[in-house]
């Protein structure tokens, strides 16, 4: 009979059934078995907030029985429908064998999540490389343009100077009205002097 309130009922029964003061072999499997099954317990309540009470702690439901089938699988081997002595006949239930498809299935999922994340990164740093180089070649354009823009309005100056020293040198004297330098404004059109 196991203890009332037990996390490890399947541990309790082996002990009533198997464990006697003759028997060193079964109570040493016994004692593996409470201390897997502490193991157990102890990592459960590790993510759990410490002021939780111990009737709280759920575990899978057959957790004892798992703990109990490695147990005597390290010690005897896998031995299917076969009479393993002290035990009577035993099935012994693959525990492995689907968790494991599942973490590999997981594993390969996120492998492939990885991959796709890693090529998307891959794409956009083509992408900004891509856009830096469109803008530094804007940039030049523009340096370009500014560049011609003094050049003409230097050559403007000088063509103006030239004017003014040739009306000078034929005895015309007209006054020039001081340069505007201010771009016209494009909200309103330019206003023309009345000459009427």
């Amino acid at each position: 009979m196991y203890i009332e309130g037990s996390k490890f009922p399947e541990i309790d029964v082996f002990k009533d059934v198997y464990v006697r003061p003759s028997n060193e072999i079964a109570e040493q499997l016994h004692a593996t078995m409470v201390e897997k099954g502490d193991a157990v317990l102890q990592e459960a309540t590790s993510q759990l907030p410490s002021e939780t009470p111990m009737e709280d702690v759920t575990l899978p439901e057959d957790v004892g029985f798992q703990i109990m089938t490695e147990v005597l699988d390290q010690k005897y081997g896998r031995r299917h429908g076969k009479v393993v002595r002290g035990m009577g006949k035993a099935r012994v239930r693959e525990t492995g064998a689907s968790s494991s498809k599942s973490t590999t299935g997981e594993v390969n999922a996120l492998k492939e999540e990885v991959a796709t994340l890693k090529g998307q990164l891959a794409a956009q740093d083509e992408q900004i490389k891509a856009q830096s180089e469109q803008m530094r070649a804007q940039s030049e354009h523009i340096k370009a343009e500014n560049e011609q823009m003094r050049a003409e309005n230097e050559q403007m100056k000088a063509q103006m100077s030239m004017i003014v020293q040739a009306l000078a040198v034929s005895g015309l004297q007209i006054q020039l009205p001081a340069p505007d330098l201010t771009p016209p404004s494009t909200s309103q059109p330019p206003h023309l002097p009345n000459t009427q």
